[in-house]
C-alpha cells in the first residue's frame, strides 16, 4: 500500500484543502492511504469534510504568516520548531511520499521529509507571492523530488525563470461531475423564485475582488431595478474579518438591499442549482474550484481572467471573460445575460460539457495515484541501480 502524508499549513477550507480530501477519498478505492497533517486553528469546517471521507487527520500546532507583524514574527519564530515536529512524524510513521499542499509559502513539510529522505511531492497552486517567497523558492525547490502545478500559469510563475530537471506535472483542481450534476440537484429555497439570481461562492477575502462584485452590483442596479438578486457565499475567517466590515459598510452605505451574504454553505450544489448567472470576481486564482463547480452545474458564468479559466471556459463560447478588477465590465457581461435566457442556456450546456471532459475528480485522482507510483517507481530503480 502506498502511505502518503499531505501537509496543509492553512486549515480554512478552501480549494486546496477540498481537493486533498475528495482525492484522499478516491485514492483509498485504489489501495492509497492519506494521512493529512493540518493546524487545528480555523480548520473544523475542513476536518468534518475529511471525517465525511473517513480520510485520517494528524493535528500539529503549525502558524501560517500573517500581514500584521505580531502574526509574521510567530510564525519566524516557531518555524523551526514545526520543521522538527514534522520530521520527527516522518521519521516514526515510515511514509512513502510527502505531498505538501497549499502553495509555495508552504515549505516546512517540503524540508522535514528532505531531511528524513521521503520522496516529496511539492504543490503549486498560487502566483501572487511576495518577492522574498520567490526567492526562497529556489532554494527550497531543490529539496523536491515532482512539482504539481493547478494551472500552467503556476508553471511559468515559478518554474519559468530558471531551468530545473525535476518533473512537472499539471494537475486541475477537480469537480465531482456525479455531485454537480443539475439533472440531481434539487434548487435552494434560500435565493429569490421570482428574480434571477447572480452568484458567487468564496471565502471572503481580497483575493476574490469581491467589492467588484458589488460595484457591479450597484451599477446593474441602475438600469434593471427590481429584477435581480445578488448573493456572496462563503465563510468569514477572523483573519478576513476587517475585510468582511468594510464589504458591508460599502452595501448599507449604496443602500444595495439585493445583495446578500449568505454565509457558509454544507450544500453549494443546491445554491448553484438555483443560480441564473455564476460570477468569479477573483483578482488572483489558481485552479478556481468554484469556477469548475458552476460549470459542473452547467450554469452561465463571467469570470475575470485569473488561473486557467480561459483555457476551459472560452470566451463567448461557455461564458464571458473580463479584466481582473473592472466592475464595469462585470456588469456589461451579466446584462447581456440577464436578458437572454436562451444565450444562458446554452453556454450552460457548454460549461458542463467542457468540466466533464476536462475537470472530473476522477481525471484528478488518477494523475496523483499515476505521478506517486511513477515518483516510487523511479525511487526503487535508483535503490537497485
Amino acid at each position: 500500500m502506498i502511505s502518503v502524508a499531505n501537509v496543509i499549513e492553512d486549515g480554512r477550507l478552501a480549494g486546496p484543502q477540498i481537493r486533498i480530501a475528495d482525492v484522499a477519498v478516491r485514492l483509498k478505492a485504489r489501495g492509497v492511504r492519506t494521512v493529512v497533517i493540518m493546524p487545528e486553528q480555523e480548520s473544523e469546517s475542513f476536518r468534518t469534510r475529511l471525517a465525511a471521507g473517513s480520510t485520517e487527520i494528524y493535528t500539529l500546532p503549525l502558524h501560517r504568516p500573517e500581514r500584521r507583524l505580531s502574526g509574521l514574527f510567530r510564525y519566524l519564530i516557531y518555524f523551526p520548531w514545526e520543521v522538527l515536529l514534522l520530521y520527527r512524524h516522518f521519521r516514526t510513521s515510515k511514509y512513502s511520499i510527502v505531498h505538501c499542499s497549499g502553495g509555495a509559502w508552504q515549505v516546512k513539510g517540503v524540508i522535514a521529509a528532505w531531511l528524513c529522505g521521503t520522496r516529496v511531492v511539492w504543490h503549486l497552486n498560487d502566483s501572487s507571492m511576495p518577492w522574498f517567497v520567490r526567492l526562497s523558492f529556489r532554494v527550497f525547490s531543490q529539496m523536491t523530488d515532482v512539482f504539481v502545478v493547478a494551472r500552467t500559469r503556476v508553471k511559468e510563475y515559478y518554474l519559468g525563470q530558471f531551468s530545473i530537471s525535476k518533473p512537472v506535472i499539471e494537475i486541475q483542481a477537480p469537480v465531482d461531475c456525479s455531485i454537480f450534476d443539475p439533472q440531481k440537484v434539487v434548487a435552494s429555497k434560500r435565493l429569490s423564485r421570482s428574480k434571477l439570481n447572480v452568484v458567487l461562492v468564496a471565502n471572503i477575502n481580497p483575493l476574490k475582488g469581491i467589492e467588484y462584485f458589488i460595484e457591479m452590483a450597484f451599477k446593474l442596479n441602475q438600469v434593471t431595478t427590481s429584477t435581480l438578486e445578488f448573493y456572496v457565499v462563503g465563510p468569514v475567517y477572523e483573519s478576513q474579518s476587517s475585510y468582511a466590515k468594510k464589504l458591508r459598510a460599502t452595501i448599507e452605505r449604496t443602500n444595495l438591499g439585493n445583495v446578500h451574504f449568505l454565509g457558509p454553505s454544507s450544500d453549494v450544489a443546491s445554491i448553484l442549482s438555483a443560480a441564473d448567472i455564476y460570477v468569479c470576481s477573483s483578482v488572483a486564482e489558481a485552479s478556481p474550484i468554484a469556477v469548475w463547480e458552476a460549470m459542473s452545474m452547467a450554469k452561465a458564468i463571467v469570470s475575470t481572467d485569473v488561473g486557467d479559466v480561459r483555457r476551459f471556459l472560452v470566451n463567448g463560447v461557455a461564458g464571458y471573460i473580463v479584466p481582473p478588477r473592472s466592475s464595469e465590465d462585470l456588469a456589461k457581461a451579466v446584462g447581456s445575460l440577464a436578458t437572454d435566457p436562451e444565450l444562458r442556456a446554452q453556454f450552460g450546456r457548454k460549461a458542463r460539457e467542457v468540466a466533464l471532459r476536462n475537470l472530473d475528480i476522477a481525471i484528478c485522482a488518477e494523475k496523483h495515484l499515476q505521478t506517486y507510483l511513477s515518483l516510487i517507481q523511479s525511487s526503487r530503480s535508483v535503490a537497485g541501480a
